[in-house]
């Protein structure tokens, strides 16, 4: 299993590192492999070399199902071909449908079938005749489509995509933010166990996780009682929408006791300790709390013991 940290090609990423070898240095420093990297931008500083990727997190476009066809397949095979040259081991794309003003007032247009069937019917267009290497990992939002609520649908996605190497990229706080009632990391736990419960037999095909911690019930409940109302205007439409999505999507450490127990059962090939901070320093704690929650009792019990010699 390798562990990796997010990182995307944007200033606020890059500028927190003088040069490679101090991006190297800082994922080392927590025993990760390496980086799954989300394209957003250039990289003028050359931080980024190829033997650090692990995965590419394609930019996924979440509003797609009424874009031109030809744009779309055109923004994927530009990130699937960075993803080739980087020689990246996986690929990550969202299945789901839905527009801003849908993410605001919570009334869906599209069913999860309806969502996944043309999803499928795209991805196979987008990876028909290529020669990719890597895993094609098809990742769960809380949004119709893949969202995990319903193994059935999980199935019937898989059935489609024609891809071999195909699977999943389980985002546990993502399949938190599908239940506004927990209120613990343990709830959370559990509340995953039963999904997995579920997909029992679909285990095999989870070959990656994000594993990340978001328990935004309290807020979402209180949201749905003053629902938003959409702006006309696009651009303030759009800032209304991810001013809201930060509040619900929190990617915060998952350290819940179990958690290593939960990632074992799952087995992936795969961990992204995939966090959204506001410095490096506040990235480092995160990290520390990510990859100690991993260690077995008596691997963190012994660091403590060497720290105080």
């Amino acid at each position: 299993m390798k562990t990796t940290m997010n990182f995307s090609m944007e200033a606020s990423d890059l500028s927190r590192y003088t040069d490679c070898t101090d991006l190297r240095r800082f994922y080392q420093s927590f025993g990760l492999s390496g980086l799954e990297l989300m394209p957003l931008g250039e990289d003028p500083g050359h931080l980024v070399e190829k033997d650090m990727i692990v995965g590419v997190h394609l930019r996924c476009v979440t509003d797609w199902m009424d874009l031109d066809k030809h744009m779309l397949l055109e923004h994927y095979r530009k990130d699937l071909e960075y993803a080739r040259q980087m020689q990246a081991e996986y690929v990550v794309f969202h299945v789901t449908q839905v527009g801003f003003a849908e993410s605001l007032v919570y009334k869906m247009k599209h069913t999860d079938a309806e969502v996944v069937d043309a999803a499928a019917a795209f991805i196979n267009e987008l990876l028909d005749g290529q020669d990719y290497p890597f895993w094609f990992l098809m990742e769960n939002l809380w949004w119709p489509g893949l969202n995990m609520l319903d193994a059935k649908i999980t199935e019937r996605l898989l059935a489609q995509v024609q891809y071999p190497k195909k699977g999943i990229m389980l985002d546990t706080g993502h399949f938190m933010n599908s239940n506004i009632y927990l209120q613990t990391p343990t709830d959370a736990l559990r509340y995953l166990h039963q999904m997995l419960d579920a997909h029992e037999a679909l285990l095999p095909m989870i070959r990656g996780i994000h594993l990340n911690q978001s328990l935004s019930g309290d807020y979402m409940r209180d949201y749905l009682k003053h629902p938003l109302t959409p702006k006309s205007d696009p651009e303030e439409l759009a800032t209304q929408t991810f001013l809201h999505i930060f509040q619900v999507d929190q990617h915060r450490p998952f350290t819940a006791p179990g958690v290593r127990e939960l990632v074992s059962r799952i087995d992936p090939d795969y961990v992204t300790l995939e966090y959204i901070t506001r410095s490096r320093e506040e990235h480092a704690q995160f990290l520390k709390a990510g990859t100690d929650a991993l260690k077995p009792i008596a691997t963190i019990r012994d660091l403590a013991a060497r720290s105080l010699i």
